[in-house]
């Protein structure tokens, strides 16, 4: 197993692990829990989705044109 240096191992704990627990007190007390946090997605993206993103002006960033 890796070390963990002392940089890492003073790295605040992330807010989402934070917030973990209080959604598996939910799930033992039968509450139905959903997550949205960022992770690979086990699905795949709808068609019409990617078309959307690939219609995009590429010459546009934000609001102003390139």
């Amino acid at each position: 197993m890796p070390k963990i240096s002392s940089k890492g191992k003073n790295l605040p704990t992330s807010p989402i692990r934070k917030l973990s627990k209080y959604a598996t007190d939910a799930k033992a007390k039968g509450i139905d829990v959903i997550h949205l946090n960022i992770g690979q997605p086990d699905i795949e993206t709808p068609a019409k989705a990617l078309q959307a993103i690939q219609s995009f002006d590429k010459n546009v960033l934000g609001l102003w044109s390139i």
